[in-house]
């Protein structure tokens, strides 16, 4: 039994035999990048048009900064929280304790 696939040898074939016309090409290549830019636009804008919304109606940033950090899942480390180095036995490290 072949291991090839005949479908794929045929469309193979017919892209060979009927390539596609330029124009239609580089109109469909031009719309694509024209929606990687709308795209690529979304995702930089949209957050801070919800942010300055929040703004608008009263809120503060550290109440925007508040809730994202109670979205953390679960057992997730927040990256701007910097726990102290744990020593050997259990004692602070901080350098302002008194004995």
């Amino acid at each position: 039994m072949s291991t090839t696939n005949s479908f794929k040898q045929i469309m193979e074939e017919d892209a060979q035999m009927y390539p596609p016309p330029p124009e239609i090409e580089a109109h469909v290549f031009g719309s694509l990048q024209i929606l990687t830019m709308m795209g690529q636009a979304m995702e930089l804008y949209i957050p801070k048009v919800f942010e300055m919304f929040i703004l608008t109606l009263g809120g503060t940033i550290q109440e925007i900064d508040h809730a994202v950090k109670n979205e953390l899942p679960e057992g997730a480390t927040d990256a701007d929280h910097n726990s102290p180095t744990p020593s050997t036995d259990g004692a602070s490290t901080d350098s302002d304790t008194t004995d």
